[in-house]
């Protein structure tokens, strides 16, 4: 957005474009008022010329006094928080063009640690704040959309098909994308990232890794603006595998195409040699189209937007594509009384290739190089094989899998939230918020006759349908004031908080092929096909508090507690309580390091905290599975009952410094934690087979970890303009 051009005193006004160029109907004597975020305020007297130009100058913001989004929407001064907290501002998101925000945060964050399972279009990524706190639990932070959790989960089709069938390694190199890849960067108005435990007080177990918390953008006051950008990206693959190129490959003299342990003699001169990684590669290309158009008053603004993505992978066959439309708003109803809405709609679509032992990378680093693997198609429709190929051991050709194999899934998610504020009097507020995130995804998993290796050459269909519905309440009440001549401050908070977590999975699976080139569930042998549904459900409750004490805008202490209930652990272990305990000292504020010139901000800060986390569901009963007996029916499976399972929980220190230096040109921020993980939740126990079952859930492990982060920015150059670098 541009710089806020507004009529004094009135709620007239409108934005400049990104060359600085605005438009508004004013009359002489009015003042301007220009306004934008990190530069001083400006006012302008307009005169008898229809032309003003306006000039602000750079404004360094003091973080300390940076309002942090906290619990569900509440604010905080930075200042008084006591844990690791950091800014990421949306503009670094979108110009680091990625195709989503969690790749985006890579090096951005301390102690933070991106992953992506390839560079294929729509990869699922994972995102690590720290160190894990499960063995065998979910590790990655929390992502909060405007007080909302937002689902981050990653289809797996094992889950459907089970380890150990046939079925299994049809899908077991299939990565089918993390639902974080929905989500529209260009609505990020800002994001705050909780580190440590020091989240889960806030948010709940859920968030015992930490939270990301994005409040999206709700337009602003002035004159409807209508705005369009685009970007395009050209992709290559680069840092190909370096491949020997002197030596054939065989077994004691003998040439043996596939046996590749050993190398045998040298090439003879002139034999033509194939840069078969090539052969998969193409071109990728990526565009992107936003469009929004916001505008309001004091009492009302409203946001819309849509945008459009389109991505073209490296590896042949591999695209992805997102459509997302947003709307967004807030009102003013009295002057105790306002209202906040928003709602994202994201539409995806996604044609994938395997991963690791059979993805098509590896595969082609693996075939001959005297081999051309272009040539992969024979007479008959089938895949050319190895040369000297033996019959128990043919290397498939990658292409043939590319373009013979469909392997594909689409979505669509609904994200929605209403909060209203209340303040009916005076240094008290009342806050309900109720959301909603639910998606409906298709994943299809098809290999062609001639290459399913895997199903005696029958051919394998498996489309599975996958819906989640996460429904969220929360309550929260608040008092806060300041005494003794505002030497005192105090504040505190009470809440409610419900969340359900609502997944069914139904898949439908066939074999041996009717028509050899034709993929479809209806062109499988009836008496191949088999359907299974699975679903699970998971409920929490929980009240929290917490009350902070401040001294002199300097010293401040904050208590939190809170107490959740759990549907997924044993009734009499499903109540855990955790509290923490955090504090910051602003050194700066004592009166003799007023004056001290290098130094224009020093804070300490310190947490204690404890953080509970329940089982999955599913895990404290034995479940019951269909049998393939005659007569049909239903059995046990493997894994047994615990009726004494109980929460994880994890106790968490911290301390840390930051400051700020050279008239606020270097940041610094400096943090030392330390994480002890106990009653962990180990699934796949080992347990006597006098119990009629092999498998249990069991608490058994403890471990510790520990470790120092850093973050260091500042301002190399800063121009008068306000340009910096």
């Amino acid at each position: 957005p541009g710089v806020n051009v507004i009529i004094k005193n009135t709620t007239t006004g409108t934005s400049t474009d990104g060359t600085g160029f605005y438009s508004i109907s004013v009359a002489p004597g009015q003042v301007l008022v220009f306004t934008y975020l990190g530069f001083t305020t400006t006012e302008m007297t307009v005169g008898a010329s229809n032309r003003i130009d306006a000039r602000l100058n750079s404004e360094f913001i003091n973080v300390e006094d940076v309002v942090i989004t906290a619990e569900f929407g509440t604010k905080r001064v930075s200042r008084a928080i006591g844990s690791s907290v950091q800014n990421v501002r949306a503009s670094d998101i979108i110009e680091s063009g990625r195709d989503n925000f969690i790749t985006a945060l890579q090096g951005r964050v301390a102690g933070m640690n991106v992953g992506s399972t390839s560079g294929a279009p729509g990869a699922s990524t994972s995102v690590v704040l720290r160190s894990i706190t499960s063995i065998a639990g979910n590790n990655q932070p929390l992502y909060v959309v405007d007080g909302i959790p937002m689902n981050n989960s990653t289809f797996n089709p094992i889950d459907q098909v089970g380890s150990s069938s046939l079925e299994y390694y049809s899908v077991r190199n299939l990565d089918y994308g993390s639902r974080g890849n929905d989500f529209n960067p260009e609505d990020i108005e800002s994001m705050t990232v909780l580190k440590g435990a020091a989240a889960a007080a806030l948010y709940g177990s859920d968030a015992s890794n930490g939270a990301i918390i994005i409040t999206t953008k709700k337009g602003a006051i002035g004159k409807g603006k209508l705005s369009y950008s685009n970007s395009f990206r050209f992709d290559d693959a680069y840092g190909y595998p370096e491949f020997q190129t002197k030596y054939a490959n065989g077994n004691y003299g003998t040439t043996n195409y596939y046996y590749i342990s050993r190398f045998g003699g040298q090439y003879p001169a002139g034999i033509p040699l194939y840069d078969n990684v090539s052969s998969i590669l193409q071109p990728g290309f990526t565009s992107r189209h936003n469009i929004s158009a916001e505008g309001g008053t004091e009492r009302i603004t409203l946001r819309a937007s849509a945008s459009l993505l389109d991505q073209q992978g490296v590896i042949k066959t591999s695209d992805y594509s997102r459509f997302n439309l947003s709307l967004s708003g807030k009102a003013t109803i009295t002057k105790w009384f306002t209202l906040e809405s928003s709602m994202q709609y994201a539409s995806t679509e996604n044609n994938k290739v395997p991963i690791g032992t059979e993805g098509p990378l590896y595969r082609a680093m693996l075939w001959p190089v005297v081999d051309n693997m272009l040539n992969y198609l024979a007479e008959d429709g089938t895949h050319m094989s190895t040369p000297d190929y033996y019959l128990d051991g043919d290397l498939l050709n990658p292409l043939y899998g590319l373009y013979k194999n469909k392997f594909y899934d689409e979505s669509d998610r609904f994200i929605s939230s209403v909060s209203a504020n209340l303040t009916p009097i005076r240094n008290a507020f009342l806050r309900m918020q109720i959301g909603w995130d639910v998606g409906m995804q298709t994943y299809v998993t098809s290999r062609h006759p001639y290459y399913d290796t895997y199903q005696d050459g029958y051919g394998y269909y498996n489309i599975s349908k996958s819906d989640f519905s996460d429904p969220s309440l929360n309550l929260i009440t608040g008092y806060s004031n300041e005494f003794f001549n505002d030497k005192f401050s105090f504040s505190a908070q009470f809440g409610y908080h419900q969340q359900e977590n609502g997944v069914t999975r139904v898949a439908t699976t066939g074999s041996r092929f009717a028509v050899i080139d034709f993929q479809s569930i209806n062109n499988c042998d009836p008496m191949s096909i088999s359907s299974t549904q699975r679903t699970s459900k998971r409920r929490i409750q929980a009240i929290s508090a917490q009350m902070e004490l401040g001294y002199n805008n300097m010293a401040f202490i904050t208590l939190r507690a809170r107490n959740d209930w759990s549907s997924t652990l044993p009734i009499a272990n499903n109540r855990y309580f955790y509290p923490a305990i955090e504090g910051s000292f602003i050194v700066t504020e004592l009166p003799f390091m007023k004056d001290v010139k290098p130094v224009n901000y020093r804070k300490l800060r310190g947490t204690l905290e404890q953080v509970g986390r329940d089982a999955g569901p599913l895990e404290i009963d034995p479940q019951l599975e269909p049998t393939a007996l005659w007569g049909g029916g239903y059995r046990y499976g493997y894994t047994g009952p615990n009726k004494n399972l109980v929460p994880e929980m994890t106790t968490s220190k911290e301390i840390g410094f930051e400051g700020r230096f050279l008239s606020d040109r270097v940041n610094v921020d400096f943090t030392y934690f330390w994480t002890h993980c106990d009653n962990q939740i180990v699934k796949g126990f080992r347990m006597s087979y006098g119990t009629g079952f092999v498998l249990n859930n069991m608490n058994v492990g403890t471990f510790e970890t520990w470790g120092w982060e850093a973050h260091i920015d500042g301002d190399i150059l800063r121009m008068a303009s306000g340009a910096r670098l």
